[in-house]
């Protein structure tokens, strides 16, 4: 029941931008991939809709974590050791998506995704 009511909260995410959606879907498996480009404003507004209500800074205060730890979204930050042919902008935001282990409580990051972030207003 918990595992639909995630599932049916990711679809809702899904559905309010095209970014989020591929977010959402990842990219076969892998843990980094891109999701597109976006000015810091947009990175920033979906971010919000990413981790959701109930939203907390994380603990290095890089980004926000969703109420039940299991969505990030980090703010945007040069990257400058990152190829270019991945981050053509040298800025990127993430979002990120979390399982947690039921009996250990455990965390293990299963997709990060990467906005590459463009010059805006």
């Amino acid at each position: 029941m918990k595992d639909d009511l995630v599932q049916q909260n990711l679809s809702n995410i899904a559905k309010q931008d095209p970014i989020l959606a591929a977010v959402v879907k990842g990219d076969n498996g892998k843990l980094n991939y891109g999701v597109g480009s976006g000015t810091k404003a947009e990175a920033d507004r979906l971010g919000q809709i990413w981790v959701g209500d109930g939203a907390r800074p994380t603990k290095d205060g890089t980004g926000l974590m969703s109420a039940d730890g299991t969505r990030v979204y980090r703010f945007p930050k040069g990257k400058p050791n990152a190829p270019a042919s991945v981050n053509p902008t040298g800025v990127q935001a993430n979002f990120e998506t979390f399982q947690i282990n039921p009996v250990t409580g455990q965390k293990t990051k299963v997709g990060d995704g990467h906005l590459n972030i463009i010059a805006g207003k």
